[in-house]
């Protein structure tokens, strides 16, 4: 009976546990209730109006089913959160540990409300072990965090507060006060029990509740029962406060992060497009409020664990850039400072009248969030130009936050709308302007490596031979007019006449990729290359592309496409793995060589490229030695997001990116250091002189190690 009170007896024929037995007024608990809910709802409508405030337009309503997959393994297998192993299968415990514990309560809920059958015999054995066990695993997994937290203290955990020790402090009481309440029960039971073995199920369905059972054997049943009604009213008023606090501290991550999982980008990587970029009336974002609503939603996804940190390059080389803090964190304070003006705005339709309230009552702490700059003094300019665009921060985000899009409008706003830059991206820009190449060579030499290689003969150069092809071969600018990458490109276009390859080349009707331009945030400039290039391309009718740059590569493949161009896009790595697997690359003589692989970011994290290469310089009979730093954890080389062209000071202390990253690569001793990227070849090269290893350790590109073996 919903009002009537049921007292706790002993062991039961059937295997089962009464709902509310011992707790006099138990039903008033479905009364209470309401007050944390409405709390809940009234702090989750508040955080929704929050992601209202957007202006920026996102449309993540497509893929219905791949979102609702994305949801469901990211939400309950934790899929991402458990590649960080100690941490992360401790996380697994707690998120399931407490759900298995909601669903309980909303059967034995149920049971009070809408005459829900008990739970009975096998059934009630087998859910309540799957619970017990949970349960337990969870006060162990909040054990574990908190001394990984408290004790161990990782650099990545460097933004502890007090609030999240309460939190861990009030989710571990809530599981024990729970355990407490299951062990006076039983021992409640067994004292009331002919024999034990009426009771004797609860050591199989409950055997972590029968351990704490034991705890509480010398006392009386009185004082079992007593204590069994106190701790559950504690149980449950602690268990409400923490449904209410969800919305108002980092436990609203749970909801946030889910939500995440389901709009997260499920294209491949790429910039985003600005649409109809000739009509627009500003470009960029320069105000918090500017930002699409899943931008402020990862704000609040962000639980501060310092995964994105503890891989970023320009973090670990002392730069102001650090993805948790100075970005994501820096700009969440700012968007809940900023919030209550710009919903009193959005209400009252005058933003005027709202910045003067914020004047007036921010004016004890000298901070007015209406009139903080989001891009000088939240964010900062250091920190928007010292990103590589390595996308090593949102491959290993557990709630798929993502930064580069959002550093990237920002740099569009301060280039093309403050006209605010480093002198060295304007240079690259004018070089790309008038010689559709940020080195700044005339872009009538463009096809010019051709004979300084010696490799005309072989080339279908299509303004003047005109020849079928099944290929397109995208050289790139670094091929052009970079004397140490036209080797690449030489031993590119000779293995790929060895093996029949069908291919032509543009010439100087090829045009930079604009990969930099756009990530440097002239997306002006970079449209405008893309649409000289898509206009080749199709005047040749170009179908399949081979591309020699990991840049150029991701430019063609996942960014083209924004503005119609779909095609076959290539790597030149995947092509020659390719080949090599249908044998029609054969008689490499090994190379015997110890190697070093470094991934570029383009090519792996952002393509997930990570195997042709090893299968190509594996043919090529090279031993090739796995660094730690590598795969999706690889190191920057420091030149990409246009940082190519961007000159890099070492910070006291710390040494630059590329020196970093050579380091790194020549602790095996190897022979050779071996790359994929024009620009990775040009860094990790300096970086070896610089480290006065020229004489042991070469630097070379794939193509160059396969053609040398075939050679």
């Amino acid at each position: 009976m919903m009002f009537g009170f049921e007292p706790l007896e002993g062991g039961y024929e059937v295997p089962m546990r009464v709902v509310g037995a011992n707790v006099p007024f138990e039903w008033l608990i479905y009364v209470i209730m309401l007050i944390p809910v409405c709390v809940f709802l009234y702090g989750f409508f508040k955080r929704v109006q929050v992601w209202l405030l957007a202006k920026g337009e996102l449309h993540r309503n497509d893929k219905v089913g791949a979102r609702i997959w994305s949801w469901f393994v990211f939400s309950f297998a934790q899929a991402r959160v458990i590649r960080k192993p100690l941490a992360g299968w401790m996380h697994f415990f707690l998120f399931w540990g407490f759900l298995l514990l909601f669903m309980a309560a909303g059967i034995d809920a149920m049971h009070n409300m809408i005459g829900w059958p008990h739970l009975a015999g096998g059934m009630y054995i087998g859910m309540s072990w799957i619970v017990d066990v949970f349960g337990f695993l969870a006060m162990i997994g909040i054990v574990v965090l908190a001394f990984i937290r408290y004790v161990q203290k990782p650099e990545r955990l460097n933004d502890t507060n007090s609030a999240d020790g309460w939190m861990i402090l009030l989710i571990f009481a809530i599981l024990l006060t729970g355990f407490f309440i299951e062990g006076l029960r039983i021992a409640a039971q067994i004292k009331l029990s002919t024999t034990l073995s009426q009771i004797a199920y609860e050591q199989t369905a409950s055997p972590f509740g029968w351990l704490f059972a034991a705890m509480f054997g010398g006392i009386s049943l009185e004082s079992a029962l007593m204590w069994h009604r106190i701790l559950w009213w504690f149980h449950m008023a602690i268990a409400f406060l923490f449904i209410a606090l969800v919305p108002f501290t980092k436990l609203w991550h749970i909801f946030a992060s889910m939500l995440n999982y389901a709009f997260r980008d499920l294209e491949p990587s790429a910039c985003r497009m600005v649409e109809n970029i000739e009509e627009a009336t500003t470009f960029g974002v320069e105000n918090i409020e500017d930002f699409g609503w899943k931008d402020l939603m990862d704000l609040d996804a962000c639980i501060r664990c310092g995964r994105c940190q503890e891989q970023c390059p320009a973090y670990n080389t002392g730069k102001h850039l650090n993805p948790k803090l100075t970005l994501i964190q820096a700009m969440k304070k700012h968007l809940d400072a900023k919030a209550p003006y710009l919903i009193e705005a959005k209400a009252s339709g005058a933003a005027d009248e709202a910045a003067e309230v914020a004047m007036t009552e921010e004016a004890a702490a000298d901070v007015n969030p209406m009139e903080q700059s989001l891009l000088y003094d939240v964010v900062t300019t250091d920190v928007i130009w010292d990103c590589t665009n390595c996308r090593a921060c949102m491959e290993h985000c557990p709630m798929f936050i993502e930064h580069i899009p959002k550093i990237v409008e920002m740099r569009r706003n301060l280039v093309m709308w403050q006209g605010d830059m480093p002198g060295e991206a304007q240079m690259a820009f004018t070089n790309m302007e008038r010689n559709y190449n940020p080195w700044g060579v005339g872009w009538a030499n463009r096809a010019g490596w051709l004979e300084e290689r010696g490799v005309r003969d072989l080339v279908n150069l299509l303004p003047e031979d005109g020849k079928p092809f099944e290929y397109l071969l995208y050289a790139g600018c670094a091929v052009s007019f970079d004397d140490r990458y036209k080797k690449v490109g030489e031993a590119l276009v000779r293995l790929l006449n060895k093996a029949g390859v069908s291919f032509g080349y543009l010439g100087t009707e090829e045009f930079c990729c604009g990969d930099s331009a756009r990530r440097l945030g002239n997306e002006y400039l970079y449209q405008t290359l893309v649409n000289q290039n898509l206009e080749s391309f199709n005047n040749y009718g170009v179908k399949k592309i081979i591309v020699v740059c990991p840049h150029g590569y991701t430019a063609l493949k996942n960014e083209y496409p924004q503005m119609g161009g779909k095609y076959e896009v290539y790597h030149y790595t995947e092509i020659l793995a390719k080949l090599v697997a249908e044998g029609k690359l054969k008689g490499a003589k090994p190379l015997n060589a110890k190697v070093t692989y470094h991934d570029s970011c383009f090519l792996g994290r952002h393509n997930n490229v990570y195997e042709e290469p090893r299968a190509v310089l594996k043919t090529a009979g090279c031993n090739v030695i796995e660094i730690e730093k590598s795969k999706n954890f690889g190191f920057c080389c420091g030149a990409g997001g246009g940082r190519m062209w961007l000159e890099e000071h070492a910070v006291e202390g710390y040494k630059r990116i590329n020196d970093t990253r050579t380091d790194q690569l020549l602790v095996p001793n190897p022979e050779m250091i071996v790359t994929n990227c024009p620009f990775c070849l040009t860094m990790i090269s300096d970086g070896v002189k610089g480290a006065e290893a020229e004489e042991q350790t070469k630097v070379f590109d794939v193509a160059e190690v396969l053609w040398k073996a075939m050679e």
